[in-house]
């Protein structure tokens, strides 16, 4: 019987190596919608927006971790993410991401923090948005 073939993933932050681990596919937070990757998948290099990254596991369990944007690199059966951040959902405080964003979202910066601010806004509704697929998959 041959071997499963699989796919290595590793995202490393400036700070740490976030995760490295086998997977059977997985789904990353592309900056123009979502990308699945499956063992034997042809070479790729793609921009990350903000999001959620789901690793899949051969036994059925999923990894979650919310990533803030950062590059994607797919060559021979291994991904390699390169992000700024990179946070595990269950790793969240819920109120502390709703503190944040509500407070972005009141803030209005001039012209010349504009895009920083934005970028900020991203991160902190990619980590709500996840907070709330968690909430709701554990409902189902």
């Amino acid at each position: 019987m041959p071997a499963e073939k699989k796919l290595h993933v590793m995202v490393v932050t400036p700070s740490r190596t976030a995760l490295n681990d086998d997977a059977a596919s997985v789904v990353v937070p592309a900056f123009d919608g979502e990308w699945g990757v499956l063992p034997g998948h042809a070479a790729l290099m793609a921009l990350l927006g903000c999001g959620r990254l789901t690793v899949s596991r051969a036994d059925g369990t999923r990894r979650y971790l919310t990533l803030r944007g950062g590059f994607l690199q797919v060559k021979d059966d291994a991904v390699t993410i390169l992000t700024p951040e990179a946070v595990a959902v269950n790793e969240l405080d819920a109120a502390a991401v709703h503190d944040e964003l509500e407070l972005l979202k009141a803030t209005h910066p001039p012209p010349a923090e504009r895009e920083a601010h934005e970028q900020k806004l991203a991160w902190a509704q990619a980590r709500q948005k996840a907070i709330e697929r968690a909430r709701a998959e554990a409902r189902n």
